[in-house]
């Protein structure tokens, strides 16, 4: 069986915000030009997502669920409601991550921040791909929000695209 590997996967401004003053992410439309950033391939590697409560919430507010045939952990306290297949709640997230590293799970860390947090915070963190996007958004939501001991990383590789986007593959040192 492979290792787990946990992956932080994820768009931010270049001033740090992964969502605007109100929680949301239309800012990203604007990058959505048919420009090919690697999302089907990431999407690939993967096969078991961890997001937090309000990412669940906006993602399901879009209709329709993107991510079918994967396995899925909201880390919430609330019932989840009607979730689609594939989708548990859990508010133990060591647990939660115990049991994928015994699994060999290959996680996507979806967000948001307290979920990220989280995942750093209890080691399960392997690799940093971010998507930095050209703007300013000057407040929001930031990608590393509290405080945490420093963690050490390597970069791997750095893609520019077309639309001034800069896409950085650090691991964790």
């Amino acid at each position: 069986m492979a290792d787990a590997t946990f992956r932080l996967y994820m768009a931010t401004s270049l001033d740090g915000y992964i969502a605007d003053a109100e929680g949301g992410i239309d800012w990203l439309n604007d990058y959505e030009t048919g420009v090919d950033y690697g999302t089907d391939a990431f999407m690939a590697e993967v096969d078991t997502l961890i997001m937090g409560r309000a990412t669940f919430d906006q993602v399901i507010g879009f209709g329709g669920w993107p991510y079918a045939g994967k396995r899925t952990f909201v880390l919430t306290s609330r019932p989840l409601g009607e979730a689609p297949a594939g989708v548990e709640g859990t508010s133990d997230l060591a647990g939660l991550i115990a049991e994928l590293r015994e699994d060999g799970a290959q996680v996507w860390i979806v967000g948001g921040a307290a979920a990220v947090e989280g995942c750093r915070a209890m080691g399960a963190l392997d690799t940093v791909e971010l998507f930095v996007m050209p703007v300013l958004l000057g407040a929001g939501i930031p990608l590393f929000a509290g405080e945490a001991d420093p963690l050490g990383l390597h970069l791997v590789s750095v893609d520019a695209y077309e639309t001034g986007a800069v896409a950085l593959k650090y691991e964790v040192e």
